[in-house]
């Protein structure tokens, strides 16, 4: 009411005093025209994939141990330390189902080729398509690259890699990954460490013993590889998701008649991290996420925008729940 009383005080003395009320003059209608924000810093927003395996990796030794390169990642990841296992199983079967997305691979032994469904199959049975060949089919142009101390692992599974580097040891490895990372534009590189399961088979997968010094040890050299990953000159202008996994198990093949009185389990984890992530652990969402082998293969295509083929039939790429954190970040 006060405020109404106001006003009309100030209308009647404007009418009074006519001219006593200062005029301002009519600027008209004024149009901008439209200029680009020059305050926007144009990035490229690329997609790359650092991914990571280190075989014979105890879930719950990762876990009782906390190495602080891996530990760190956790910061900035969707994790699980909860893995499905299928069988029958073992590193060269775990091997091929990552990177083919299917549990039924065939591949049992250490030459990575299918084994034939039959003894009177004489035809060699040809090695599955991997997610490597589905990129290069889509976008010729994507680099990738692998490096792994195992000369069939990378000549054989990874045969569609623009670039296959055997390494002495996963020292050498560290170099390679590193120096890769550093001066080289691949979109996918992709690592294998295999002395932390060396050291759990000839000393046992246990925390306190010889295990968790190798787990410790790879774990400084993941560390020496983000570094470098971080050092690329580009880095800030790219979006790049590390993948870190295991193989969950030995070289026996394990199998539905073995399982239970097999000496060596390795229970699984999975840790996807990337610089916008919040921190995750998948296995506590509704609905409850339990990743698998098979979904490197498909976050891997995901990642790059290559739709999951038919042929992939069991990988799932459950990455596309977190998309708003890693459009927006």
């Amino acid at each position: 009411m006060k405020s109404y009383i106001v006003g009309a005080a100030v209308i009647m003395l404007c009418m009074g005093g006519l001219y006593s009320c200062k005029k301002f003059p009519d600027p008209g209608l004024l149009i901008e025209e439209y200029k680009k924000d020059s305050t926007i810093r144009g990035v490229s927003n690329q997609r790359k994939l650092l991914l990571i395996n280190i075989d014979g990796l105890n879930a719950e030794v990762l876990q009782a141990v906390k190495p602080p390169s891996i530990q760190g990642l956790l910061a900035n990841a969707k994790y699980s330390f909860t893995t499905n296992v299928n069988l029958p199983i073992n590193n060269t079967s775990a091997w091929g189902s990552m990177y083919t997305g299917n549990f039924e691979t065939r591949m049992w032994d250490s030459t990575f080729y299918a084994v034939p469904v039959d003894t009177t199959n004489t035809i060699p049975v040809p090695l599955n398509l991997t997610a490597f060949r589905y990129v290069h089919d889509v976008y010729p142009g994507k680099k990738i690259a692998a490096v792994a101390d195992w000369p069939n692992l990378v000549n054989t599974l990874f045969a569609d890699a623009d670039k296959k580097l055997i390494a002495t040891n996963d020292a050498d490895t560290k170099t390679k990954v590193a120096n890769l990372l550093k001066s080289d534009n691949a979109d996918v590189v992709c690592a294998r460490f295999s002395s932390v399961q060396q050291a759990g088979a000839a000393f046992g997968y246990a925390p306190g013993t010889a295990y968790e010094a190798a787990i410790k040890n790879v774990d400084s050299y993941v560390g020496d590889i983000m570094t470098a990953l971080k050092s690329r000159p580009g880095y800030k202008d790219e979006k790049w998701l590390t993948l870190i996994t295991t193989t969950q198990v030995s070289d026996t093949l394990l199998t539905t008649k073995n399982w239970d009185s097999a000496a060596v389990k390795i229970p699984g984890f999975f840790i996807a991290h990337y610089a916008g992530f919040s921190s995750q652990d998948i296995t506590k969402l509704n609905p409850v996420i339990i990743p698998r082998n098979e979904d490197v293969a498909a976050i891997l295509l995901y990642w790059l925008s290559v739709a999951k083929p038919s042929t992939l039939s069991n990988g799932s790429s459950w990455l596309d729940r977190f998309e708003l954190e890693f459009l927006t970040k």
